[in-house]
């Protein structure tokens, strides 16, 4: 995945989201909701006439729609064990995700999409449910986070980091997709019999 880091603070032109506004439950249904949307991307795409759509990369560099839809998946799995791992140490350290070594490791490109899109959603309600029940002393604990550098973190800017992830790669997979899916043909208007006139031909077709 070469592309430019997007910002872990306030606005994000590429995909619109802003850390600023915004208050937890709004976050956490914005993030639901954006989940729900690359799910359904990906077993749309999977769906149509060549399912392995969801496994071309647009460039060598940049993911498919179904590495990007398993990174999610993962963020969603990790980011609510950092929830509780916050909650649960005085100073917790997060262990980085590897999200560049996950792609092969768990062979990403190989990975079933309805599986995927299913596991991703069960993990975004997880997160949503997790989320959604912290009180604002818990929202404003710290912790050490690795991306994209070394820096405490309080939990509250964990959840929204976490939207802003879901919300752009939501905005990559739909964008992915637009450039690899085939086009849609129409089919070609059959040619009239020999003999036959243009509205009579009309009428033939119209009859079929």
């Amino acid at each position: 995945m070469n592309k430019q880091q997007p910002p872990v603070d306030g606005y994000c032109e590429q995909c619109g989201f802003n850390y600023d506004t915004g208050d937890l439950q709004g976050t956490v249904t914005l993030l639901i909701r954006q989940a729900a949307d690359c799910s359904m991307a990906l077993t749309k795409a999977a769906a149509g006439p060549d399912p392995n759509v969801v496994r071309l990369r647009p460039e060598p560099d940049v993911w498919s729609a179904i590495e990007y839809a398993c990174h999610v998946r993962d963020v969603l799995e990790v980011q609510r064990q950092r929830i509780a791992q916050c909650l649960a140490e005085d100073r917790p350290v997060y262990a980085p995700m590897d999200r560049t070594g996950r792609v092969k490791q768990q062979k990403y490109e190989d990975q079933d999409p309805a599986e995927v899109a299913a596991a991703l959603m069960r993990f975004a309600r997880e997160f949503g449910a997790a989320a959604r029940v912290l009180r604002p002393q818990e929202l404003g604990k710290l912790g050490l986070y690795n991306y994209p550098v070394r820096a405490p973190r309080t939990l509250g800017w964990i959840i929204r980091h976490t939207a802003h992830e879901i919300q752009h790669h939501r905005h990559d997979i739909v964008e992915i997709l637009a450039k690899v899916e085939p086009p849609i043909v129409p089919k070609p208007k059959p040619e009239p019999e020999p003999g036959v006139g243009v509205e009579e031909a009309d009428e033939v077709e119209v009859s079929d």
